[in-house]
């Protein structure tokens, strides 16, 4: 239940976190980067995570274009009994491998998700993008879940993609992006009830984000500021849903540290 950043070169506000590029020491020709932040919530894909403070990072090693990455946030509390009350932490991994030729970007590769006191949340993407080097720069990234869970939160075959737009201007950093959601059909887990349907097919989220870059004693500290809007067709209630759950307009401030 994501909203972070995974150093995919065209990824951008698709999963709100934190922005900002990591520091990176290099030698031999291995670059290793990691970051820390606080955000004043955790929303994934427009559905919130954990509504107050959460505190999130990552650290990757990458060499000719591969990396590996780890990712971390405190979330929701455990909905597993013999867990009740604890919150679970989220750790998520990524394999990637980017490229470019010319002014195009590309990145292709998989995330698996896993959650601490929830492990049956457990699931994974495979995903590709472009991108294009431009001063405002477009990218379009495409996730699909290769293993889903088997309550159907998460289910194989879902397929998400972001439309994204970035560009810089006067030291900050802006960027657009529109995401699409095409669900797996599952009559027993996202049947429709009654008139009430949660896993509707289309356009679902906009989102908005700016930040900036600042050098404090070696170290890029970076606040950023999202705005999330669900778009998705609202279902019979007059309600809008992603992932089954109720979504709303946020906004996500942090602050994050490269080292």
């Amino acid at each position: 239940m994501k909203l972070k950043r995974y150093y995919i070169t065209m990824m951008m506000a698709g999963m709100v976190g934190f922005a900002g590029t990591a520091a990176q020491a290099e030698e031999g020709g291995v670059s290793v980067g990691g970051d820390i932040g606080v955000a004043s919530q955790y929303v994934w894909r427009g559905a919130v995570q954990k509504g107050t403070t959460s505190v999130q990072g990552d650290v990757s090693v990458a060499y000719d274009g591969l990396s590996v990455s780890g990712w971390f946030s405190n979330s929701y509390a455990s909905p597993v009994a013999r867990t009740a009350g604890k919150e679970v932490t989220e750790f998520d991994f990524t394999g990637d491998y980017s490229g470019s030729v010319g002014d195009f970007g590309y990145s292709v590769g998989g995330i698996y998700y896993t959650y601490m006191y929830d492990s049956g949340s457990n699931f994974g993407e495979a995903y590709a993008g472009i991108s294009y080097d431009a001063v405002v720069s477009p990218s379009l990234t495409a996730y699909y879940t290769v293993k889903g869970t088997t309550s159907g939160f998460y289910k194989t075959g879902d397929v998400w993609v972001d439309l994204g737009l970035s560009t810089s201007a006067a030291g900050f950093d802006f960027s657009a992006t529109a995401s699409y959601v095409k669900w797996k059909k599952d009559a027993v887990n996202r049947a429709v009830v009654g008139t009430l349907n949660t896993y509707k097919n289309g356009i679902s989220l906009v989102q908005l984000g700016v930040s900036k870059d600042v050098e404090v004693a070696g170290l890029t500290v970076t606040p950023s500021l999202t705005a999330i809007v669900p778009v998705i067709g609202k279902s019979s209630d007059g309600n809008r849903y992603i992932y089954g759950t109720q979504v709303f307009n946020e906004f996500v401030a942090a602050v994050n540290i490269a080292y």
